[in-house]
């Protein structure tokens, strides 16, 4: 008689609706099994950088309420919330980002309760008022200045620069840009890796391609990517620490690939483009979103208004 030594397997799945209490028409789970449930549904969803968010955010919100006595989805409800989002106003944590932890936990709760995990808590909470956020740009002297310097730096950082001086594009989409996108003939490049998650094309002009030529031949075999590592392509906090560099040795105030995309929209708006081609240049969903650079330069005209007014020539 043949002995049968195989081992059962059990799926990841299995394992978590161990957490699943079944025996209550309210389904609930246990949270922390819950989250990496969820990070599992969502990993081939989103990108990394989402996943890190989640990372960065729900586990301390998880820990709170664990603090509070509450381990599973049954124990969430609208005191609860209401009593997280006062402890971080109290530890002066800003309203868009509790928005954002909350909007985060109610869309974990939603889509593991779609997926027949759970059932979804019972709470609804009214986003805070949010600050309209300052957009601050790099200024014009300080530009002149690292463009003086250029030619000193190592080439893939001009290379960087100028793709941030003359696209606009994150600092997530310069580090993914892979060579057989960038279209020399229509001198344009396409992003596949965006915020969005929609692709959309940038532009670049003769500086711009002299450059991008000289990188590729940088390239290393069987890496698709314009800005290559070992493994990959270059992290965006290289990106980060060589703009924090420059930022100490030339002595500017401001500066960042951030800022950068704020000096980018805001020139073409003063330069007469239209709010709806910087909106799709910027990749941005709403239009609110670039709206915001417009307020930016109307406030402008107004300053200029006063400071130039010709009633000034005469008190």
């Amino acid at each position: 008689m043949q002995s049968n030594n195989l081992k059962p397997t059990i799926s990841l799945e299995d394992v978590f609706s161990l957490f699943i209490n079944k025996n209550q028409k309210f389904k609930s789970m246990e949270l922390n099994a819950l989250f990496q449930m969820y990070l599992k549904m969502q990993e081939s969803k989103v990108r990394p950088d989402t996943i890190q968010m989640y990372h960065d955010h729900i586990p301390g919100m998880l820990n709170f309420f664990c603090s509070c006595g509450a381990y599973e989805t049954k124990h969430i409800n609208q005191s609860l919330i209401e009593r997280y989002i006062k402890f971080c106003l109290s530890r002066g944590n800003k309203n868009v980002t509790i928005n954002k932890r909350i909007g985060m936990l109610t869309a974990m709760f939603r889509r593991t309760a779609d997926a027949g995990l759970i059932t979804m808590p019972e709470y609804t909470i009214a986003k805070l008022k949010e600050a309209k956020a300052k957009i601050e740009i790099i200024q014009k002297d300080d530009v002149i200045k690292i463009l003086k310097r250029i030619d000193t730096m190592k080439l893939s950082h001009q290379v960087i620069i100028y793709i941030l001086l003359s696209t606009g594009i994150r600092r997530n989409e310069v580090v993914n840009i892979k060579i057989h996108n960038i279209d020399f003939k229509n001198k344009s490049i396409y992003l596949e890796h965006t915020k969005s998650g929609k692709p959309r094309y940038c532009y670049f002009g003769e500086k711009l391609e002299s450059l991008l030529k000289l990188q590729i031949t940088k390239a290393v075999p069987g890496n698709p990517y314009l800005f290559p590592s070992k493994t990959s392509h270059m992290d965006k906090q290289t990106v980060s620490g060589f703009l924090y560099y420059l930022k100490k040795i030339l002595d500017i105030d401001i500066l960042s690939s951030h800022k950068f995309r704020h000096l980018y929209a805001t020139q073409l708006l003063k330069n007469g483009a239209d709010i709806y081609t910087v909106k799709e240049l910027l990749g941005h969903e709403k239009l609110e979103n670039t709206q915001r650079y417009l307020d930016f330069t109307n406030e402008e005209i107004k300053l200029n208004n006063f400071k130039y007014n010709p009633l000034n020539n005469f008190e």
